[in-house]
């Protein structure tokens, strides 16, 4: 099986004025972010907000996601639920729909023990035949994450086929790519840590600013590939303060592609829109990095 590398944005979801899943942009979105030379798309994650769309949402959005992508690019689905039967009956689902890979949120509520990650994994990967992806952001999950021990085990006895991580720290990523990086794809959930996660063995990067500048994220991990650190090192520098004016809020990353002219609505409730505050910041940084004028 071979590995899931380059830079895979966790796709925005776009809604309608009422709130309401616009599939139709949501695969115009898609279809554009292909075009701009991303490795993949995940569909349905975090930077997706599935966790304010219902079990039958989800399985929509899965189903569109396939759709747009048709093949020109790998399709992780993003199926986790803090059940095992829910994430067993999503990740079914996405595979019969033609996602390329399951990726599965850890369990955070109520809090499992490190053998129950374990065996969440485990079962999962029993019930479907396409690759499982493990997604851990422990400062979203209730500060739940897997022990990168757990990670090896469920990569030696083939239950995963990777894992993106979102911890907050580099430390988490590098023990697991000691422990297992010869044997799964391990992609780092933040652009602003590529680099360095790139530099100590990762495959890649799962991150939300993919959606809004796609070409400067793909050409930090193009430079790495071809050997040019000065250049990776030059770019990776010069989008760290949009990164960081997008992650302050919530719908920074829907703000920032209304400034561009990639609107895709608004978000569910209880995701506001941006402060005025926010909104400059990122304009500001868009105007820097040369994507308005």
């Amino acid at each position: 099986m071979s590995k899931f590398v380059g830079v895979i944005p966790p796709v925005v979801t776009a809604f309608d004025s009422n709130r309401k899943l616009d599939l139709e942009r949501t695969k115009e979105f898609i279809r554009h972010l292909i075009g701009k030379g991303v490795s993949g798309i995940f569909i349905a994650g975090s930077t997706g907000e599935y966790t304010l769309l219902s079990i039958q949402e989800r399985k929509e959005l899965i189903s569109a996601g396939v759709e747009a992508v048709d093949g020109k690019v790998p399709l992780l689905a993003g199926t986790g639920d803090n059940s095992t039967t829910t994430a067993i009956e999503l990740s079914r689902y996405a595979e019969e729909a033609g996602a390329d890979a399951a990726t599965v949120a850890l369990p955070y509520y109520p809090k499992p023990t490190q053998e129950g990650l374990y065996e969440h994994y485990k079962r999962i990967s029993e019930n479907i035949s396409i690759p499982l992806m493990v997604y851990c952001w422990p400062e979203q999950h209730a500060g739940v994450n897997i022990a990168p021990e757990i990670v090896a085990r469920l990569a030696e006895q083939g239950a995963i086929a990777g894992i993106k991580d979102s911890s907050a720290g580099i430390d988490h990523i590098t023990e697991i790519i000691r422990l297992a990086g010869d044997r799964i794809s391990i992609l780092i959930g933040w652009a602003n840590k590529l680099l360095p996660a790139l530099a100590l063995g990762a495959d890649g990067t799962v991150c939300t600013i993919g959606n809004v500048i796609p070409e400067e994220v793909v050409a930090i991990y193009d430079h790495f590939q071809q050997g040019d650190m000065d250049k990776a090192r030059e770019m990776q520098l010069k989008i760290l303060p949009l990164i960081e004016a997008v992650s302050s809020d919530p719908g920074g990353t829907k703000e920032a592609l209304k400034l561009i002219g990639q609107s895709v609505g608004p978000s569910p409730l209880p995701i506001l829109a941006v402060p005025d505050n926010v909104r400059a910041s990122i304009k500001a940084e868009l105007i820097r990095l040369g994507r308005l004028s």
